[in-house]
C-alpha cells in the first residue's frame, strides 16, 4: 500500500507555555498581530494576559473579539479587512475551534479575494497568507494541528470547509493551565470532539498506520482522562494529558480524515444549531457498529483502547455491538444528551438523513452508506 503522511505543526507544549507566546512571535519575525478570541476570553481576562505578552515582546497587536460559534461567512470576512486594513503580519488565535477556524478563514483572505465560500473544498493554489500561531483553551477540535477551517455559509445554509496549507499553524502554544476554567459542559462536548476525530479516523477510507497509533492513543487517553476532567476541572493532569488527546486526534484526522459520523454531525449541527462536540458525539457508538462490518479489527482495536473486552471468536456484528455499548457509555458518563433530550422530534431529526446523505465525508465511508441507513442510525441513536 503506497501511503503519505502530512508533516504537523511545530508545538510547544506544558503548563505556562503560554507565556513564552510573545517571544515565539518576535522570533517569526512579525511586529504587528491580528489577536483573534471571543467575548468569553475576555470577560475571564485570558486574551488580555496574551495580549500583554505579546506587547511586553514589542509587538503590536490589533484584537478581534468578535469570534461566533460555527464561524458564519460574513464574520470571517469582516474580520479579515479589518486584518488587512490595519497590515497585520501574523494572527494568533485563543480559544477553541471557532477561534481557530476563524483565524484561519481570516488568512485565506488575507491574499486571496473573497467571498470565502469560492475556496471551499481542497485548495492547492491559494497565496500564501501570514504566521499562524494557535493557542487552544479547549480540548476538541485539534484545530491547530489540522490543515482544514469549518466555515458556515449563512447564505447556503450550511457548513463546509477549505482544505489548505494556508490553514496550517506556524506553531502551536498548548498550555492546559488555559483549559482549568473550561466549564463541565464545555468539557465533555469538547472531549467527545476529539474522541469521534479518533475513532473516524481509524475506521474511515484514508486510514493508515500513523493515523491509527495516534488515534489509539487519543482515544485510550480521552476513555480515562475526561470523565475525571468532567467531575474535578481543576485537575491539571487530567487537562494536560486531554489538551494532548486532542493534539492527537487532530494529527490522526489530518491524516486519515472522518466520515459518518460527522456527516451526521454537521447536518444536525446547522440544522439545530447543536454544539458540534455533541452533533457528532450523538450517532457515534451507532456509527461505529455500522462500521464493524468491514472494519471488525479496526473496531476492535476501538474496543481494547476504551478498556473494553472481545472475545477472541466474536464476529463482527458482535464487535460492532460491544464498541457501540463501550462508547455509548463513555458518552453517557459525561451527559452528552441525545436528540430526545434536546427536544428534537424524531421526525425532524430523521429528516435531515438526505442531507446528510451528500456530505463530502461519506466519500471516506467504510462500505457504501444509503440516506436510507442514515436515518436507521439516527433513529437508533435518537433517545439512547
Amino acid at each position: 500500500m503506497i501511503t503519505e503522511y502530512n508533516v504537523f505543526v511545530p508545538s510547544i507544549m506544558g503548563s505556562g507555555s503560554s507565556l513564552r507566546t510573545g517571544l515565539e512571535v518576535k522570533k517569526l519575525g512579525c511586529r504587528k498581530a491580528l489577536v483573534v478570541f471571543d467575548k468569553g476570553l475576555k470577560n475571564v481576562g485570558i486574551s488580555d494576559k496574551i495580549v500583554e505578552n505579546l506587547e511586553n515582546a514589542g509587538i503590536q497587536t490589533v484584537s478581534f473579539d468578535g469570534v461566533l460559534p460555527d464561524p458564519p461567512d460574513t464574520v470571517v470576512e469582516e474580520a479579515a479587512q479589518m486584518a488587512k486594513s490595519e497590515e497585520i503580519d501574523c494572527i494568533v488565535a485563543i480559544g477553541g475551534g471557532s477561534s481557530m477556524d476563524t483565524a484561519k478563514g481570516i488568512n485565506v483572505l488575507m491574499n486571496n479575494t473573497p467571498p470565502i465560500m469560492k475556496y471551499f473544498g481542497v485548495q492547492k493554489n491559494l497565496n500564501p497568507g501570514v504566521p499562524l500561531v494557535f493557542i487552544p483553551t479547549t480540548s476538541g477540535t485539534g484545530s491547530e494541528v489540522t490543515n482544514m477551517c469549518v466555515i458556515s455559509c449563512e447564505s447556503l445554509g450550511k457548513k463546509d470547509s477549505v482544505i489548505s496549507d494556508v490553514c496550517v499553524g506556524t506553531l502551536a502554544i498548548l498550555d492546559p493551565e488555559l483549559t482549568l476554567g473550561l466549564p463541565p459542559k464545555l468539557t465533555a462536548a469538547t472531549g467527545v470532539d476529539a474522541l469521534s476525530h479518533a475513532v473516524e479516523s481509524i475506521t474511515g477510507g484514508h486510514s493508515n498506520p500513523l493515523s491509527d497509533a495516534l488515534a489509539r492513543d487519543a482515544i485510550r487517553t480521552i476513555a480515562k482522562w475526561l470523565p475525571i476532567a468532567y467531575k474535578d476541572g481543576s485537575n491539571i493532569e487530567a487537562r494536560e494529558n486531554l489538551l494532548y488527546a486532542s493534539m492527537f486526534a487532530g494529527m490522526a484526522f489530518t491524516n486519515a480524515l472522518v466520515h459518518v459520523g460527522h456527516a451526521i454531525g454537521h447536518t444536525l449541527g446547522a440544522k439545530f444549531h447543536i454544539p458540534h462536540g455533541t452533533a457528532v458525539a450523538i450517532s457515534l457508538p451507532e456509527v461505529i457498529e455500522y462500521a464493524a462490518k468491514t472494519e471488525h479489527v479496526k473496531v476492535k482495536m476501538i474496543c481494547e483502547a476504551l478498556g473494553a473486552q472481545v472475545p477472541i471468536d466474536a464476529t463482527p456484528e458482535e464487535i460492532g455491538k460491544i464498541g457501540k455499548m463501550a462508547l455509548r457509555k463513555l458518552i453517557k458518563s459525561v451527559d452528552i444528551p441525545n436528540l430526545k433530550d434536546l427536544g428534537i422530534s424524531l421526525e425532524e431529526a430523521m429528516g435531515t438523513a438526505p442531507m446528510a446523505s451528500q456530505d463530502a465525508g461519506l466519500a471516506l465511508a467504510p462500505y457504501r452508506i444509503t440516506g436510507g441507513k442514515i436515518a436507521d442510525i439516527i433513529k437508533s441513536a435518537y433517545d439512547a
